[in-house]
C-alpha cells in the first residue's frame, strides 16, 4: 500500500497536462465555480467531474488536485486485490497487488486525469461484491448495485465490461458443464431475486440523478442510449483509428509479466482451473479480442486489457516463489520482475513526456502536450503574478493552444482569439497560419519561436526491421519520426536593433570556417525563406508576413520594403537593372518589381500557368529560372525575353522531377536544383541534359520541407534543411552534413557573395544570420 501511494502520488502534478486532462479538470473546475455541466459522451461519463470539483473544492485546484482523484482510484486497486484473497490465497493476493502496483499501464494512466483506472477500480469493487454475494454476504447486493452504478457512471467502457462478464460467464458455463450450469443458475436467480432487485434499484437511483446534474437536464435519464449511440458511430468512423493489432505490441512491451504469467498459469492448470480462473482468462483473452476489433485505437484502452491477466499472474507468481517452484522459473520470473520494474519507472517518471526534441518515446503516450508549451503556461502564470493584473490581458490565444491554455491559464485574464489591434500583451500564441496576421497587428517588439503544442509517435506508421524493433524494446529510441501540431509564440520586449554582434555559431566556425556572424533585420522579419545578396542589398522573401524586405546586410537597416500585396512568397533575386524577380507563391504568379517605388509586373506564365513557383535564381545576363513546384518543372527565360522553356517534369528518373524548389546557377549553362521529393540535387543544362545527380537520402523528412541552395563555387553547394536543422555541404561530389549550431537553426533560406564571402542564412525564428567566410 505504501509503495502503491509514493508511487501514485510522488510529482504528481509535474507531467504537462494532455489534451484531454486539460479539458476533464476545466470542466470540473466550471462545475465548481459555476455550476456549469452537462453529460456529452465525447467526454465521458461524469463521476469523475464529480470528484475533481469535490477535491478541488477541499484541497484547492492545482494540477496535483486534479489528478488526485485518479491516483486514489490506483492507489484502491491494493484493496480490490486483497478482497480477493479468499480465492487467490494469501500470497496470490500479495503477488496480485504488487502486479497491479507495478503494471506500467496502470500506474501511468493512475497518474493521469482519465476515467480508465477509476473505472477497472469500480467495476473490480463490483466483482468483489458478486462474488460476497455468492456467499450470502450481508450487504453484498446493495454495495454491487453502487459499485456498478458508479461505474457506469465513470465511462462507457462499462457497457464493454458487462457484455465481456457475461461472455466469460457463458464461457464458464460451457467449461462447468452447460446442463449442469443452466439448471444452476436458474435456480439461483430464483432464489435472489429480491437482491438483483435492489441491486438494480440501487444503480439506477445512483446513475440517474449523477447523469442528470441533479435532474437538471432530464432528457439525459437514458443515459445508455446516448451512450452507446454516439460511441457505436465512433467505432463505425474510427475517429480514433489504427490498424487492427494496435494495442498487440504495446501488451507486449509493457504487460508480458502479468500477461506471459498468467497464460503459464493457464497451461500449468489445464483442466484443473477453478470457475474464477476460467473466468478471468475469458475475460483478458475477449477484452483483448474485442478491443483489437473496436475501431478506438488509443493506449489507455490497454488498461481494461490487462485488467483481468493480473490475478491469474498473482498465482502464477505466488506458485513460482513458494515451495514448489523451479529454480530456472524463479530466475526467469525475476529478471521480468525486474524489467517491469526498470519499464515501470521509465515510463511514469523518466520518459513520461513526449517532444520532437528527444530522442526516445514511450509509445504508451498518446498525443501529449509538450514539456515546450508547459513552459509557457508557466511563463503566462509567472507574468500574471509580477505584472498584476488590471484588465489587460497577460496573453492572447487563438487556434490550437486554447487547449490545455484554458486549463492553466483559467485563474488570468486572457483574451481568446487573436489581437485587435492596439492591444500589446506580453504573450500572443496563435497557429502557424495565423503568424503573418497576428505580426502585422502587433508590429515591431515582440520575439517570436515556434513551438510544438502536441507531439506524438504512430508506432504503425511504417514497418519497423528486427534491429529497429529490438532497438526500441530495449532503448525506446523509435523508428519512424515523431509528428507534431506547432503553434507559433510572440513575446513582448524591446525592439532588437538592426544589427547585433554574435558569436560564430560553432557548427559554422567548424564546416566552413567562419570568422564573425551578425543578425540582421531584427524584428523585422518573420520567416527569412527567400535571400539574395545584390549590389543594392540583401532582398529577404518573408514567407510568414507576406512580403518583400530590402536589408543593408552590414547595418542591418531596411533600405525598402515595397508595398506589394503578395501571399507567402518563398524567394526572390536581383535582376542586373536593379529590378527583384520575386516569386509569389500562393497568388500562383512570379512577378518583377521595383523595390523602390513597388511598380510591378507579371512574368509571361508558362503552358498551362503556374502552380505555387517557389524557387527563383538569376544569371548574370539576366536570364531567369524558376521553380514550379507543384507542376514538378523548371521555367526558363532567356535574358532577351521571349517564350519561356521547360525542364523536367514529374517522375524520378534522371532529368525528372518531384517538388523541385530552391535552383541556382552553377555556370551559364548548368543549373542545380533541389529536387525534394525524390531527396536528391540535381544539375541540369538549359537544353535539359543531366550533368549530375547526388542523392541525399537521409536530408528532407518533410515533404514539404522547401530547402535552398546557394553555389560557393562550381564544385561547393550548401543546401539548407529545415526540418533536419541541419545544411549539406556537396563538395566535390562528396556530401556531408552541417548542424550549424549550437545556438540550435533551424536553416531557411542561403545567400552567397563571392566578392566579399557573406553568407547569408535564414532561421525558422526570423533570424538572418550574416557570416564572413575566409577566402570567399
Amino acid at each position: 500500500l505504501l509503495l502503491s501511494a509514493v508511487l501514485h502520488l510522488a510529482v504528481l502534478g509535474q507531467r504537462s497536462f494532455h489534451h484531454d486532462e486539460s479539458i476533464h479538470a476545466k470542466l470540473s473546475w466550471d462545475l465548481l465555480h459555476f455550476g456549469s455541466y452537462r453529460y456529452d459522451p465525447t467526454y465521458h461519463g461524469p463521476l469523475l467531474y464529480y470528484l475533481t470539483a469535490a477535491t478541488f473544492a477541499v484541497l484547492g485546484d492545482s494540477d496535483f488536485t486534479a489528478r488526485l482523484p485518479s491516483a486514489l482510484a490506483g492507489i484502491s486497486l491494493i484493496f480490490v486485490a486483497w478482497g480477493l484473497r479468499r480465492r487467490l490465497g494469501e500470497s496470490g493476493a500479495w503477488w496480485t497487488g504488487l502486479l497491479v502496483t507495478l503494471s506500467p499501464l496502470f500506474l501511468y494512466y493512475g497518474r493521469f486525469l482519465r476515467m480508465d483506472v477509476l473505472e477497472a477500480a469500480l467495476a473490480s469493487a463490483a466483482g468483489l461484491a458478486f462474488l460476497g454475494t455468492l456467499r450470502e454476504r450481508r450487504g453484498a447486493w446493495w454495495l454491487l448495485g453502487l459499485a456498478a452504478g458508479l461505474a457506469v457512471a465513470t465511462k462507457e467502457n462499462a457497457y464493454v465490461t458487462a457484455a465481456l462478464a457475461a461472455l466469460s460467464a457463458g464461457v464458464v458455463g460451457l467449461y462447468v458443464g452447460p446442463r449442469k450450469s443452466l439448471r444452476r443458475a436458474v435456480g439461483w436467480v430464483r432464489a435472489h431475486l429480491a437482491g438483483i432487485g435492489l441491486a438494480v434499484a440501487v444503480l439506477v437511483l445512483v446513475t440517474i440523478p449523477i447523469y442528470t446534474v441533479g435532474f437538471t437536464f432530464l432528457k439525459d435519464w437514458c443515459y445508455p442510449a446516448k451512450a452507446i449511440s454516439y460511441w457505436w458511430h465512433q467505432h463505425n468512423i474510427h475517429r480514433v483509428g489504427g490498424p487492427w493489432w494496435y494495442h498487440l505490441p504495446r501488451l507486449a512491451i509493457y504487460e508480458f509479466l502479468p500477461i506471459g504469467a498468467a497464460l503459464v498459469w493457464a497451461v500449468r492448470r489445464r483442466g484443473r482451473m477453478r470457475p474464477l480462473e476460467v473466468f478471468l482468462l475469458s475475460f483478458g483473452l475477449g477484452s483483448v479480442g474485442l478491443y483489437c476489433y473496436l475501431g478506438e485505437k488509443t493506449p489507455w484502452l490497454g488498461v481494461h486489457q490487462v485488467w483481468a491477466f493480473i490475478p491469474l499472474a498473482g498465482l502464477e507468481l505466488a506458485h513460482t516463489f513458494g515451495p514448489r517452484g523451479s529454480r530456472w522459473g524463479r530466475a526467469v520470473a525475476g529478471v521480468a520482475l525486474a524489467a517491469t520494474v526498470v519499464t515501470t519507472v521509465t515510463a511514469s517518471f523518466v520518459l513520461d513526456e513526449i517532444t520532437p526534441a528527444r530522442r526516445r518515446v514511450e509509445a504508451l503516450i498518446f498525443v501529449q502536450t509538450t514539456p515546450e508549451a508547459h513552459a509557457v503556461a508557466r511563463e503566462g502564470v509567472r507574468l500574471a503574478a509580477k505584472e498584476g493584473q488590471d484588465g489587460e490581458p497577460v496573453a492572447t490565444v487563438s487556434g490550437e493552444a486554447a487547449w490545455p491554455m484554458m486549463w492553466y491559464w483559467r485563474n488570468i485574464t486572457v483574451r481568446w482569439g487573436r489581437p485587435a489591434r492596439g492591444l500589446r500583451p506580453p504573450l500572443v500564441l496563435c497557429d502557424p497560419d495565423e503568424e503573418g496576421a497576428v505580426r502585422a497587428t502587433l508590429g515591431p517588439g515582440y520575439t517570436r519561436e515556434r513551438i510544438p503544442l502536441r507531439a506524438w509517435w504512430l508506432m504503425y506508421q511504417r514497418r519497423p526491421t528486427l534491429v529497429e524493433a529490438v532497438r526500441y524494446a530495449l532503448t525506446r529510441i523509435p523508428w519512424g519520426a515523431l509528428g507534431s501540431t506547432d503553434i507559433v509564440v510572440f513575446h513582448r520586449g524591446p525592439k532588437p536593433p538592426p544589427v547585433q554582434d554574435v558569436a560564430v555559431p560553432a557548427g559554422m566556425a567548424r564546416a566552413l570556417g567562419c570568422r564573425h556572424a551578425r543578425l540582421v533585420g531584427g524584428g523585422e522579419v518573420g520567416e527569412p525563406r527567400g535571400l539574395a545578396l545584390g549590389p543594392a542589398g540583401l532582398v529577404v522573401a518573408d514567407t510568414a508576413l507576406s512580403r518583400i524586405v530590402v536589408l543593408d546586410p552590414v547595418t542591418g537597416k531596411v533600405t525598402s520594403r515595397p508595398d506589394v500585396p503578395l501571399d507567402r512568397p518563398e524567394s526572390a533575386a536581383w535582376l542586373p537593372s536593379g529590378r527583384l524577380v520575386v516569386a509569389d507563391t500562393w497568388h500562383h504568379r512570379v512577378l518583377e518589381i521595383d523595390p523602390r517605388s513597388g511598380a510591378l509586373s507579371e512574368l509571361p506564365p508558362p503552358p498551362g500557368g503556374w502552380y505555387g513557383p517557389r524557387g527563383v535564381a538569376v544569371r548574370a545576363d539576366g536570364a531567369v529560372v524558376v521553380s514550379d513546384t507543384g507542376n514538378k518543372r523548371l521555367v526558363l527565360y532567356g535574358p532577351g525575353g521571349g517564350p519561356p522553356s521547360i525542364l523536367g517534369g514529374p517522375g524520378d528518373a534522371p532529368g525528372r522531377l518531384d517538388e523541385p524548389v530552391g535552383v541556382a546557377w552553377v555556370s551559364k549553362d548548368a543549373i542545380a536544383v533541389c529536387d525534394t521529393g525524390n531527396r536528391r540535387v540535381q544539375l541540369l543544362t538549359t537544353d535539359g541534359r543531366v550533368l549530375r545527380v547526388v542523392p541525399l537520402p537521409g536530408a528532407w523528412s518533410d515533404f514539404y520541407s522547401r530547402p535552398e541552395i546557394a553555389v560557393l563555387a562550381p564544385d561547393d553547394w550548401l543546401v539548407s534543411d529545415t526540418p533536419g536543422k541541419c545544411l549539406w555541404r556537396i563538395r566535390g561530389g562528396k556530401v556531408k552534413r552541417i548542424v550549424p549550431g549550437p545556438p540550435e537553426i533551424q536553416p531557411t533560406g542561403l545567400a552567397w557573395d563571392a566578392r566579399t564571402g557573406m553568407l547569408v542564412m535564414g532561421d525558422l525564428t526570423g533570424k538572418v544570420w550574416v557570416l564572413e567566410v575566409p577566402d570567399g
